[in-house]
């Protein structure tokens, strides 16, 4: 099956803009007025990794028969390994700092990955509310995947429908889930507006574009759609993000979007995801592309996202407590820098002495696809 070279840069770049929007909010950042909401929407690769997760994880499902124990077996050598690691530093700071690693609903919470169905969490690992969604995703793909290669076989116009209102479901429950927290209700909000249902537009994100490049999605689009540069696509993809740091899209700090921010701000993350999903999986279109293409440094990308993601709330707070500032406090640019820096270091010892070696002892044998070529495992993360 072909790979993207393309997605390993995305996944950085996503990992990248969370990691700015969150030095942003310590900082105090994303209050300013013209330059904070652009930092502040780097939230917006959250909507990118979950349209990665569901391209990769669906599109094997056009093509072969999925092998479900090793689909398991993968999913858990990708994601478990390098996130208990970098939970146990989460706990080690907090009881260095208190004494304590949280009460016993914290602690199970992390344990299980249901952070973001209990609205438990860490300061150093707020964003992983995002692998309960990740996972709970994960639960559905065998499910999901053989239906919608069926129905894509029969009618793709039907299946783009229905992925269409599976994306609106998901927008509904945004705005649900915002009127909920104007009731000042404590919990369901928050579960909700995290949730699959609550993001399932960026899922859909992810599968149509897994659809569209299927057989029969590349025969039904043929002469309907002219084929869109990958610079074109990510031309288009940066207006997006700009539009989303605009005041429609809800405010950039913790008050509560209105029921129309949240709609609009779900509607441009979720095209935000799909113009950069779809930019990314272009081919090569000259030999400066290919050149691109086949470089060890996109690959190393790939390799430094999900630790990138995983540990740099914490080097935010280590760094926090080192100086002794408070929260709102500090420079944006020398603090960027310091993040940056501390966390690409532990990202590459996590990917080299970790990710990698896990992944070649559980994951790394290849599967055969129905023309005989050879299947090496993808990552979503």
């Amino acid at each position: 099956m072909r790979r993207f070279p393309m997605l390993d840069g995305l996944r950085l770049l996503a990992a990248g803009l969370v990691l700015v929007s969150h030095v942003a909010f310590w900082t105090g950042a994303s209050g300013i007025d013209v330059s904070g909401p652009l930092l502040a929407r780097g939230d917006s690769g959250v909507a990118v990794f979950f349209a990665i997760s569901a391209f990769l994880l669906l599109r094997p499902y056009f093509g072969r028969d999925v092998d479900l124990r090793r689909y398991v077996v993968h999913r858990a050598a990708r994601i478990l390994p390098a996130y208990f690691v970098a939970l146990a530093a989460v706990w080690l700071v907090l009881f260095l700092r208190t004494g304590s690693v949280g009460g016993a609903i914290d602690v199970v919470a992390h344990l299980f990955l249901l952070q973001g169905y209990t609205g438990a969490d860490y300061q150093a690992f707020t964003q992983t509310w995002s692998l309960t969604t990740e996972v709970t995703f994960y639960a559905l793909v065998p499910f999901v995947g053989p239906v919608l290669a069926r129905l894509a076989r029969r009618d793709v116009r039907r299946t783009l429908l229905l992925l269409a209102a599976v994306a609106l479901v998901g927008v509904l429950a945004q705005a649900l889930a915002t009127a909920g927290t104007a009731t000042r209700a404590t919990t369901w909000p928050g579960v909700l507006a995290t949730s699959v249902i609550g993001h399932a537009s960026w899922f859909a994100a992810g599968a149509t574009l897994a659809v569209l490049m299927s057989g029969a999605g590349r025969t039904w689009l043929a002469g309907r759609v002219p084929a869109p540069s990958a610079s074109m696509l990510f031309s288009t993809a940066a207006l997006i993000y700009l539009l989303a740091s605009l005041p429609w899209a809800g405010p950039v700090d913790l008050t509560a979007p209105t029921a129309s921010q949240a709609i609009v701000k779900e509607l441009l993350y979720t095209a935000f995801a799909f113009l950069a999903l779809a930019a990314a999986t272009r081919p090569a279109g000259d030999e400066a592309a290919e050149r691109v293409h086949r470089s060890p440094a996109l690959r190393l990308a790939g390799d430094l996202s999900y630790a990138v993601f995983l540990w740099h709330v914490l080097v935010l707070q280590v760094l926090y407590l080192v100086a002794g500032w408070p929260l709102f406090a500090g420079g944006f640019g020398w603090m960027l820098f310091a993040v940056v820096t501390v966390t690409g270091m532990i990202a590459y010892a996590s990917a080299l002495f970790i990710e990698q070696p896990v992944m070649k002892r559980w994951a790394s044998k290849p599967t055969t696809a129905p023309d005989g070529g050879t299947v090496l495992p993808s990552r979503s993360r």
